[in-house]
Parts: C-alpha cells; structure tokens; sequence
C-alpha cells in the first residue's frame, strides 16, 4: 500500500483500518511528515501504538481509535491515503470511501489494497467484487483509477489506485 501511495519525504499520510500498524511503521520510515493510523478496533490502536511507540513518543506518528465513515480530521489533511485489507469489514463502505476522498487534499493519492477472494480463480481478470469497489471509489469522487496486482507473503492483492483531482468530478446522466 505505502509503495502504491509513492509516499515521500513531504507527504501526509492516512492508514486507514491500520492494524497492528505495519504499514505506518513502514510509511513513517518514507515521510518526514505526519503519519497517522487510524482502527475501529482498541485492540489494534493498542497494538499499533505498541509497535510505533517511539516515533509517536517523538510526534511523528499519531495512532487513533476511528471509524472510516466517520475520520476525525478536517477536510484535506493528508496527501496520501491508504487503506489495507480492511475495506470489507467497514459497516458503511460508500461512506468511508468519501470519507478518504474529503481527508485527501486535491491531486493527493489513495491506495486501497485487497486480498485475493478464496474462491477466485487465478489469471490476469480482474473479478467482478474488484469492479465493483473500483465503480465504488469512483462513486466516491476518485479519478485515474488502476488496478494493479502483486502477491504479498504468498497471497495475490490487488492495488485500487486513484487521485482525488482538483475540481469536482461531474456527475454522469
């Protein structure tokens, strides 16, 4: 997710659903800025929060209990925001994706990354339940839109990539 964002020095950036905090760990060892984390969970802010110990002791890093529909950060915040194998067990999907798109500041980058389904059959088609998220974030404002797929620790995950761009997306009739 952190290497689909193209994170640098100057960027801020969001995990959303972050876990344990890995991919903060990660991102804040790419930025010079402010990384943030946020869980739904007060086991994983915990945990993430454990694991980042020093770097949110030295500010660097914030980890926070947060909802995806409802981020606690005013609009534009970040440069960069991602999410990792969480999309699915948000309880409001749609609301969470424009969630990311109004945190994003405008020509920032968000990354949503996903595990492969069990049931998917392996080759190079993008199944329908990616269409669909990718049709979704578009829903949600985003443009540019890719698709790209690598194995993480043996498992396919695919890459939903987009922008948020600086004017409004018209609306289709």
């Amino acid at each position: 997710m952190v290497d689909r964002l193209e994170v640098g020095a100057s960027d801020r950036v969001l995990d959303v659903g972050c876990g344990p905090g890995l991919a903060v760990a990660y991102a804040a060892g790419m930025s010079r800025s402010r990384v943030v984390g946020v869980d739904a969970s007060a086991t994983m802010v915990r945990l993430a929060r454990r694991r980042n110990h020093a770097e949110v002791r030295d500010g660097r890093v914030e980890i926070r209990l947060a909802d995806a529909a409802r981020l606690p950060f005013p609009d534009g915040a970040f440069t960069r925001v991602g999410s990792m194998n969480s999309l699915q067990f948000w309880i409001e999907p749609d609301e969470g994706l424009r969630q990311l798109h109004r945190v994003l500041e405008p020509g920032g980058r968000v990354a949503m990354v996903l595990m492969a389904r069990s049931d998917e059959q392996p080759g190079l088609h993008i199944p329908s339940w990616v269409e669909e998220t990718v049709a979704r974030m578009g829903s949600a404002g985003f443009v540019d839109l890719e698709v790209a797929s690598r194995s993480f620790g043996g498992v396919l995950h695919r890459a939903l990539v987009g922008i948020r761009p600086f004017a409004p997306t018209p609306k289709k009739q």
